[in-house]
């Protein structure tokens, strides 16, 4: 009976440990080894080792993928994903006629999502997930990248910066409306699909005092005011709160901030969304006493593909190409033997 009890835990702690471990470690994404993975090397600066390393484009679109959107994500959501993460890469890439990574001389990209795109190891995705859940999403990351091999986005010929986000909260927006800068193809959407979209709507609170030091400005003016004393008039100077201590100066079509006054400083939305950690900058402020609070809704700069409504087409039947078009507008979806050099 002893024997059999143990004969039996140990069967289960190798079927539960050690048989994972073992299939995990020899697939590598549950695919061919990397020397063999599709397309040309890119060169990428690991921000966590500061080093820069030469892989095969797919095993870095891999690492996006699994860095960039939840495994749990429909198959097609996670294909549109990778093309634009690729994409993005692409149009980086100097063997292709890009830039390279502008913070970092020699690299094509890095791994700094607010530079670049997230990136995530095999080994560390693996301890983020245990071994269990990595065997069970990492072969469906690895589908859509193999799946699309070779596969970007472009606008007349040429690689499409390819921006994304998590969600859009209801459309997405203007390339414009958030950077200045007019790009055809980021063009704001709204579809029935949106609708399906989660709003992630988040209420964040600040002091007065908090807020003003975040944002080096002052809620308060000096005021003069006259009394009478003794008869003789007696002019008061004091800080007092000014009448409009915030004022939306200019909203995109779609209602995110594009110009706010706070005190007596004017902030785009996009440096006050940074300068406040909020999630976008779709948002209202109400003031109550010496409490100011800001609710957002959506989670991005909601320029390009919004991941979750990505995820809803996904959920609708649309495969990667339809929500790749519907997001980036009058693009095409061709391999990288098709594009032009810039």
């Amino acid at each position: 009976m002893d024997r059999a009890v143990v004969f039996s835990v140990g069967f289960c702690i190798l079927v539960v440990l050690v048989v994972p471990s073992v299939l995990v470690r020899g697939c590598d994404f549950g695919i061919a080894p990397r020397e063999r993975a599709a397309g040309p090397n890119i060169r990428v600066f690991m921000v966590s080792t500061g080093q820069t390393v030469e892989m095969p484009l797919d095993e870095y679109v891999r690492g996006v993928v699994a860095a960039e959107m939840p495994a749990s994500f429909g198959l097609e959501a996670l294909k549109a994903q990778a093309v634009a993460a690729r994409t993005f890469a692409v149009r980086r890439m100097r063997q292709f006629g890009g830039p390279g990574c502008t913070a970092h001389a020699g690299a094509d990209v890095c791994t700094d999502s607010q530079h670049c795109q997230a990136w995530v190891s095999d080994d560390e995705l693996r301890k983020r997930l245990g071994y269990l859940e990595y065997y069970a999403y990492v072969r469906k990351i690895a589908s859509a990248v193999e799946s699309t091999s070779g596969k970007v986005v472009t606008y007349q010929g040429k690689p499409i910066e390819a921006y994304y986000h998590a969600a859009s909260g209801g459309s997405t927006e203007n390339s414009e409306d958030v950077w200045q800068t007019a790009v055809p193809y980021l063009r704001a959407v709204s579809t029935q699909f949106e609708a399906k979209e989660p709003s992630f709507q988040e209420r964040v609170e600040f002091t007065v005092d908090e807020l003003e030091k975040k944002l080096g400005v002052k809620l308060t003016q000096k005021k003069v005011r006259t009394y009478k004393v003794a008869g003789k008039d007696v002019q008061v100077v004091a800080e007092e709160k000014m009448d409009r201590p915030i004022e939306v100066l200019s909203a995109s079509p779609t209602g995110r901030v594009k110009e706010i006054r706070i005190g007596d400083k004017i902030f785009s939305g996009f440096s006050l969304r940074e300068a406040l950690g909020l999630r976008s900058t779709k948002l209202t402020y109400q003031m109550t006493g010496d409490k100011v609070s800001f609710t957002t809704t959506g989670y991005g700069h909601g320029v390009g593909m919004s991941q979750y409504g990505a995820q809803a087409m996904a959920q609708a039947g649309k495969t990667y190409v339809d929500i790749l078009k519907h997001y980036y507008t009058g693009t095409e979806v061709t391999t990288l033997a098709g594009i032009e050099s810039r």
